[in-house]
């Protein structure tokens, strides 16, 4: 039987194969003129969800859910809340690979609050039956008010114990419109003197307020309204009682008669208004119908008097003015228009959101001055808590793109917050809520306006269900030659390792402007090696076309530095805009070949890109000698050997069918340069390039013959035929072209050795014999003309064929200079004497005694 020499082609080789795991040509795309169509993409076991956020469908309704496959895409019609005003619905979409429900969210809803319009968000669960959950939250936050109200009432005794009564129900009620909506209370009673029942720091805390109200007692004496005033200005409305100063203060005066000193009313007045706290006076009963009784009414109250000076018959009166007593204090503008006071007004919940166990992580980027944090809600729609650090700067935006990572520990909360200090950081928070990591690239690496956190991405890449990475991306990065970059950070128990001092960065290629990093999803695994893979989006590469990146997962629970496959837009489909702005986190066999599909989006249009098939090629080559013969008679007459070269190709994918062509080059003793290399197909040739068109499971073999010299120099080395191949994929009528394999090596040595004798009991042993003989003269002398003759020879006494090297090192004026190397015959066997004459001149300068050394080596 020949000899065999069988590689496969995963380890044994030496030259990597350049992978293509995704066919870059869209097998399928979606196409639609509403606003923001492709803005995100979420793919399902049957159909894809994409939004288009931007899609104005009447004056109050803006974005739209669309259902696409197999042909065409379907407006879902999504019927939102009446509140849910202009949400750009589909801003932001997020898949549960548990249940495979899908989470819209909605956040640039406004409400009008008078003196200011807040900005909520809600998102929606959609179920894989296309049916809509409700709201979450259920409704908006209501409109914060952000005031100090102190209530200052007439105990005097020209009121009723019933008129008393129905003036606290009226407080009650009135207090009961801003409970939760920022607004601190006070109540003061004035008669002849103030009595202060309850300051802003302990109306609440003082047991239940409503009860407190009810057991105020009236004083019944006489009626000092502008004492009282100046009291409470001083003593109630002060930083040591609870007031702040960065909202609004408001007075409520309510008094049924004349003052008993109302020659101090303007002081009283004046001083409220230099502390810029706004007057409202309600006078009840017909007393006020005089005009100077009215004119201390107006006196009290802030300018202009027809908005804030209420005037009712009698106390029952009082519930009718309620509703528009409190209109008048929502409209009243904030003593601070920085944005200082701001807290939820301009939160907008949903701008980035993921699942957690049990529910829902909702981002609320704009709190607090936009410094951000995230809501916790349960499935059911309830809140469950809260996470927003003070130690935030504003306009940190956390919550800009979030992220939950699985642990043997426990969730982590990865939440970017790329404008914090113009350059970004990202925080990883434990479920707590209270722990947490600051992720911060300064000092090592850092720029300013790079947007560092703009996205990230928890990745199990070895498939154990735990996270092994967590990528940032710093789309705003840039680099001498490019835009963009993602870190890649490892995940120690419940500690984010990145080494920023030497960190592992993924970059895309050479772009003025590429915004490499813009979207990032975990695929599953392409090349069939047991990891997750990695897209990563550059949607304005290309003047705006973009492209998108796969990175390979790598053995040790990390990705590779280099991508294996670029996909620029053009190879894609024409005329496609900000390819890869959204890539879908889910990935499904919708094409029906057993293999992954990729949803990518663009601007108006989505595209279903496939994976490859994978596959792996063994390669045998045997030769019809199993070893080259070490004796031939006639050294002239090259020896005939043929080498029989196949290949199989296997299926790594689940596949069944796949053809491609290897075009491969057979080089015969490789490792020696021409004209030195012992064999040869022709001659002067030693190259043989053939193609051969291979199936699935089928082995296909070529045959080339060659010639070997009969006694070559080198006898001993073995000859190293190299085989190099190049793969290429072909289509078959039900599958993609295939890809070889990541791990497959295209470039191999079969080698073919020489035969050697040792003898029965297969033990070669040396036994040479050296003979030296010098000339007759016992004495030298020295000059130019002066020659020694040294005669070495040597004999072989065992029966093995020895191949030996005789070298001399003398002082000898020798032509090639003082070292001499001779191959005695390349291989000799019993008996032959091969014989070596060398012959030197003494230098006549030489004064020191001459040395002469031989070596004989294998």
């Amino acid at each position: 039987m020949d000899w065999m020499i069988i590689t496969t082609l995963f380890l044994s080789v030496l030259k990597t194969a350049l992978c293509f795991n995704v066919d870059p040509v869209a097998w399928k795309s979606w196409s639609n003129i509403a606003a923001g169509f492709g803005y995100q993409v979420v793919q399902r076991q049957s159909d894809l969800l994409v939004s288009a956020p931007l899609e104005q469908y009447s004056q109050d309704g803006r974005g739209q859910i669309y259902k696409c496959f197999p042909e065409t895409c379907q407006n879902l019609k999504v019927q939102v809340p009446n509140f849910a005003v202009n949400m750009s619905l589909g801003l932001t979409m997020i898949a549960d690979p548990t249940t495979q429900n899908t989470m819209v969210c909605g956040p640039t809803i406004p409400k009008d609050c008078r003196s200011i319009t807040m900005y909520n968000g809600v998102c929606f669960q959609i179920d894989q039956s296309n049916r809509l959950g409700p709201p979450v939250p259920s409704s908006l936050q209501e409109c914060r008010i952000e005031a100090d109200i102190a209530f200052l009432l007439d105990g005097s005794g020209s009121v009723s114990s019933q008129d008393f009564q129905t003036m606290k129900t009226f407080v009650k009620k009135l207090v009961h419109s801003f409970v939760g909506k920022g607004t601190q209370f006070a109540v003061a009673q004035y008669s002849s003197s103030p009595d202060i029942h309850y300051y802003f720091n302990d109306f609440f805390t003082s047991g239940h307020w409503e009860s407190n109200i009810d057991r105020i007692y009236q004083m019944r004496e006489g009626t000092y309204t502008a004492k009282a005033i100046k009291y409470v200005v001083n003593n109630v409305f002060s930083s040591g009682r609870g007031s702040r100063s960065n909202v609004k203060k408001i007075l409520i005066v309510i008094t049924d008669g004349e003052s008993n000193d109302p020659r101090e009313l303007p002081n009283a007045a004046s001083l409220a208004e230099s502390k810029r706290i706004v007057r409202f006076t309600i006078g009840v009963g017909a007393a006020f119908n005089d005009v100077g009784a009215r004119g201390e009414l107006d006196t009290i109250a802030s300018y202009p008097s027809t908005n804030h000076v209420f005037q009712v018959q009698n106390f029952n009166a009082l519930e009718a003015i309620r509703q528009n007593l409190q209109d008048k204090i929502f409209s009243i503008e904030g003593s601070q228009s920085s944005g200082e006071s701001l807290k939820m007004e301009m939160a907008q919940e949903g701008f980035s959101a993921a699942y957690i166990p049990g529910g829902v992580q909702m981002a609320i980027v704009g709190a607090n001055q936009w410094k951000g944090g995230y809501l916790k809600y349960t499935s059911g729609g309830q809140k469950w808590s809260s996470y927003e650090p003070t130690s935030m700067e504003p306009d940190s935006y956390l919550g800009y793109s979030m992220a939950v990572a699985k642990t043997r520990e426990g969730t982590l909360t990865i939440v970017g917050a790329p404008r914090y200090k113009h350059r970004g950081i990202v925080r990883a928070v434990q479920e707590n809520d209270r722990n947490s990591q600051t992720i911060d690239p300064f000092q090592w690496q850092f720029q300013t306006g790079e947007y560092f956190g703009a996205e990230v991405c928890a990745m199990d890449v070895d498939h154990d269900s735990y996270t092994d990475l967590i990528l940032i991306s710093a789309p705003m990065y840039t680099d001498t030659d490019r835009e963009g970059r993602v870190y890649v950070c490892s995940l120690v128990r419940l500690n984010v390792e990145c080494h920023f001092e030497s960190p592992l960065v993924l970059r895309g290629d050479v772009s003025d402007r590429g915004r490499f990093g813009s979207s990032l999803a975990v695929l599953p695994d392409l090349n069939a090696d047991g990891l997750s893979d990695l897209a990563v989006g550059a949607p304005l590469e290309n003047d705006g076309q973009g492209s998108i990146y796969i990175f390979l997962g790598e053995g040790g629970r990390t990705v590779r530095s280099t991508y294996s496959q670029r996909i620029p837009a053009s190879e894609v489909k024409s005329g496609l805009k900000f390819f890869g702005i959204s890539i879908s986190q889910s990935s499904f066999d919708q094409s029906g070949d057993s293999l992954p599909d990729l949803v990518v989006g663009s601007k108006g249009t989505v595209v279903l890109l496939r994976s490859k098939p994978i596959v792996m090629v063994d390669v045998t080559v045997s030769y019809s000698l199993k070893q080259i013969p070490s004796q031939n008679d006639d050294c002239t007459k090259p020896l005939e050997n043929t080498a029989k070269i196949c290949f199989t190709m296997t299926r790594v994918s689940a596949v069944n069918t796949a053809r491609a062509k290897i075009r491969y080059n057979f080089t015969l003793d490789a490792t020696r340069k021409v004209p030195n290399n012992r064999a040869h197909i022709t001659e002067k040739q030693r190259e043989k390039t053939e193609s051969l068109d291979v199936n699935l499971g089928q082995r296909q073999c070529s045959s080339v013959k060659f010639f070997i010299d009969a006694c070559p120099e080198d006898a001993f080395n073995a000859l190293s035929n190299e085989l190099r191949f190049t793969f290429d994929g072909v289509f078959s009528n039900t599958n993609l072209k295939p890809s070889l394999a990541q791990e497959a090596k295209t470039t191999a040595i079969y080698p073919i050795g020489f035969e050697i004798n040792c003898g029965t009991d297969n033990k070669c042993v040396d036994n040479l014999k050296v003979d030296f003989n010098f000339t007759s003269s016992s004495v030298v002398k020295v000059g130019i003309d002066e020659l020694l003759d040294v005669t070495v020879s040597v004999e072989n006494r065992e029966k093995t064929p020895t191949t030996a090297v005789l070298s001399s090192h003398t002082q000898l004026s020798c032509p090639t200079g003082r070292s001499q190397v001779c191959r005695l015959s390349s291989l000799f066997p019993m008996g032959l004497k091969p014989t070596v004459n060398l012959r030197g001149g003494f230098l006549s300068q030489l004064l020191l005694p001459v040395g002469i050394s031989f070596n004989l080596f294998k």
